[in-house]
Formats: structure tokens, C-alpha cells, sequence
């Protein structure tokens, strides 16, 4: 048995496993505010206010993201922009009740972007962005479980061209194709107390890069109904960063076990498969039904790599890395909404969404104590007729049951909630 496996080793192995330990959670559950998992799925005001409702909707805005194939059916250039403010909160309980946390106050403004450019009849290409994938969680400095985890925060950039056209063949019918263009970076912090008593802060970071594909069609199958299919490949994040222990551990007999360094780790954000369906009942009122598949099974085990081993002790010959169970499962989210127009121009919208989560009972964490979420969601859209301009306001709140953990992590009682606000402005629609 060697030295990382022996729990009862020397002083050094049992210091540079805690180091180990601590970046192999750098990206075992990041933390997301609006979607099972860490997928962030809010990116314009229409599809906020209709709890996520968008592949089969004609009048979706943001169509790089959510069906590239809309894109094919503008007669117009069209540019959409705005950001979405998103409020997340977690109480903690621990299993006698006898301790309660809050994490901190945190607000986030993912920016987003939708560009697309008519090239010729029924040929369109388009370029969007979004902050698809995490967000972040942060305990009180204090808090009972902060030698496993204290604070995360995830950003991923996703840069998607595309281009989308009408298939000649089949009236009504458009398809499209693109890229997912991704950078990705992370931070994570937590405590340790080394057995001479000294609390030092350990912190990682990186960042990452990643290539994907999408593919995506519409049908408008009659003048009521319209059918999306949207596909998001997966995309696989390599990550290089530094792990970096406080100057606290200067002066103690730790201080060249505990040592800065290097490291590599990599995840895969999973396939995405959204289909729906709309459904234009009278010149008032639309309705859609969108159902996502996520498959987080490609989220199953994490591997970190060192660039140094501790100077001291008997570990010369042990490969500094660890690989790290996460074992998720694939997911489903189903979604309902619609938009009624009040007056011309004006449309109020609302929705509700059952979104799965993928986190099983064995690796669910503090860092994300997930749980299936409930999203009620509503909306104001208005469109200036004769000039294209438009304004997108979107809310929802997102609730979760109460998450036990019972696994031995920091075991407790862990409640999730958010809310979320789409702010978004366009033109040449």
C-alpha cells in the first residue's frame, strides 16, 4: 500500500494528501443558480418569463442559443443583448439542528448576445454568447463544514456561430448548424488545520478551454404549429491552474509539505437534446412544451495531476494525482409556458418547469446540494410596431426540496432556492 492509501502514514504523506484533497473537489460539484447540475439555461428575457420554454418558439430572440434554425425565417438583421441577474441562496441545518447557516450574500449578471445576419432568401448566419455552464456558492468563513469547502465560483464563456437555412425541398423546414466555442474559468477555497493547530486558507484556480458542435431544426408543420429540435454536443474542459497554500503555513514544520504548485484536471459538460413543441391557438395567445435531456453521465469520475511532490518524507515514488468518483446521472427537465398579447405589442407571459437533478445521494456535496428544482417563471414583452425595437423582462423563482446528506461530506439538511431576472433589448424584429 502506498502512501496515499495509507491513512495512518507519516506526517508529510498525510500533509500532501490534504493538499491532494482539496483540488480533487475543485470541480467535483460546481455550483449552478437556475438548472439541475451546473448548467445555466436563462439567456433572454422571452425564455425567463416562460420558464425556459424557447426550442419551438418562432419568436424566440436569442436563437443562436436555444434553436439556430429560427434564424433561417428573418427577413431582417436582428440584434439582441441584455444580462440576467441571478440572486441564489442555501440554508444549512445540521443533523441535530443544533447548528444553521446561510451563504453569503452573492449576485451574478451573466451578460448575453444574439447577432443574426440574413446573407440571402432563407440563408442566415448568426453568432451568440452566453455563460452556459456555473456560477458560484460561498459559506461564511465560520461555517461548521469549512475544512471540506468554503467557497466556488465557475464562469464558462460559450462563443456559438452559426449559420441556418430553409430546405428548399420542404416547406417550412429549416436546419442549422454550429460551434461551441468555450472558455472556462474556476476558483475554489476552503480551510485546513494542520495537526499542530495552525488554520491556513487553501485556494485553487484555472482556467480551461473546450470545442463543441450544435445542430438544430424547425418545422412549421401548419400555420399553428411548430416543431424545434435543438442539439448542444458535449464539450470536454481541460483545465490548467496553480493550487496555493496561505503564507500561514511559513515558519511550521509544514511549510515545505504544504508546497504551491501546478496542476491539471479536466471535466465534460454534458450532451444537450431539447425538443418542443408550439402551438399559435388564436392571433392572441401561444403555448409551447419543451422537454430537455442533459446527459450527465459523462460527468462520472475526475482525475487531478500535481507538478510536485512533497520534498520530504517516503512519497518519492508515488504519481502525484487522484481520481475522484462523481458517478451523475443523465437528467430530464420538462417545460410549459406561453405568451398572451393584451394590447398590441404587449405580451405577458408565464410558465413552469420540473427540472431532475443528476447529483446522487453518494457524491452530493455542500458545494452543490442539489435537488429536483420547481421553476415558476412570468414575463412582460413589448415590441414598438413599425420600428423593430424590442424589451424583454423575465422572472423565476426557483425552489428545491429539501436536500439530506447523509454521506459523511458535511452531513445536514440543505435548502436551495434562487431568483432570477432577464433584462434583454433588440432591434429588427
Amino acid at each position: 500500500m502506498n502512501a496515499l492509501e495509507d491513512g495512518s502514514s507519516t506526517m508529510t504523506s498525510r500533509g500532501y494528501l490534504s493538499g491532494v484533497v482539496v483540488a480533487a473537489a475543485l470541480l467535483l460539484a460546481p455550483q449552478a443558480a437556475f438548472a439541475a447540475g451546473f448548467a445555466s439555461t436563462a439567456h433572454s428575457g422571452t425564455q425567463t418569463g416562460m420558464a425556459g420554454v424557447a426550442t419551438a418558439n418562432p419568436d424566440e430572440p436569442a436563437s443562436n442559443f436555444y434553436n439556430p434554425a429560427g434564424m433561417a425565417f428573418d427577413e431582417n438583421l436582428n440584434v439582441y443583448l441584455g444580462a440576467t441577474t441571478i440572486i441564489p441562496s442555501v440554508d444549512y441545518t445540521s443533523p441535530d439542528g443544533a447548528f444553521t447557516y446561510q451563504t453569503e450574500s452573492q449576485t451574478f449578471y451573466p451578460p448575453n448576445f444574439d447577432l443574426a445576419v440574413p446573407v440571402s432568401d432563407g440563408f442566415t448566419v448568426g453568432v451568440g454568447t452566453t455563460f452556459s455552464w456555473g456560477l458560484g456558492i460561498a459559506w461564511p468563513e465560520d461555517w461548521v463544514g469549512k475544512y471540506e469547502f468554503r467557497s466556488q465560483e465557475m464562469q464558462t464563456f460559450n462563443l456559438n456561430p452559426s449559420v441556418a437555412m430553409e430546405v428548399p425541398a420542404v416547406d417550412g423546414l429549416s436546419v442549422a448548424a454550429g460551434a461551441q466555442l468555450v472558455r472556462s474559468a474556476i476558483r475554489q477555497e476552503r480551510a485546513q488545520m494542520l495537526p499542530d493547530g495552525t488554520e491556513l486558507d487553501v485556494v485553487l484556480g484555472g482556467t480551461g478551454h473546450g470545442v463543441g458542435a450544435t445542430l438544430a431544426a424547425m418545422f412549421k408543420a401548419t400555420d399553428e404549429v411548430t416543431v424545434g429540435v435543438n442539439y448542444r454536443s458535449a464539450v470536454r474542459i481541460s483545465y490548467d491552474g496553480v493550487i496555493h497554500f496561505s503564507d500561514d503555513v511559513n515558519g511550521t514544520p509544514f511549510q515545505y509539505r504544504m508546497i504551491d504548485q501546478d496542476i491539471e484536471t479536466g471535466m465534460t459538460v454534458p450532451h444537450t437534446i431539447n425538443a418542443g413543441v408550439g402551438y399559435q391557438l388564436n392571433d392572441a395567445l401561444w403555448l409551447g412544451l419543451d422537454v430537455n435531456y442533459m446527459t450527465w453521465r459523462t460527468y462520472d469520475q475526475l482525475e487531478v495531476q500535481f507538478s510536485q511532490q512533497s520534498p520530504e518524507g517516503d512519497i518519492g515514488e508515488v504519481d502525484p494525482s487522484l481520481v475522484i468518483d462523481a458517478d451523475w446521472s443523465d437528467a430530464v427537465a420538462i417545460r410549459l409556458g406561453g405568451q398572451y398579447e393584451l394590447i398590441p405589442g404587449l405580451k405577458v407571459r408565464g410558465g413552469f418547469a420540473y427540472d431532475m437533478t443528476p447529483v446522487p445521494d453518494a457524491t452530493v456535496g455542500p458545494s452543490l446540494p442539489d435537488n429536483d428544482r420547481l421553476v415558476f417563471a412570468t414575463g412582460l414583452g413589448y415590441t414598438q410596431l413599425g420600428t423593430g425595437i424590442r424589451a424583454d423582462l423575465g422572472y423565476q423563482f426557483v425552489t428545491l426540496p429539501t436536500r439530506e446528506i447523509r454521506n459523511g461530506t458535511v452531513d445536514g439538511d440543505y435548502q436551495m432556492s434562487s431568483h432570477v431576472l432577464g433584462v434583454n433589448v433588440g432591434y429588427g424584429f
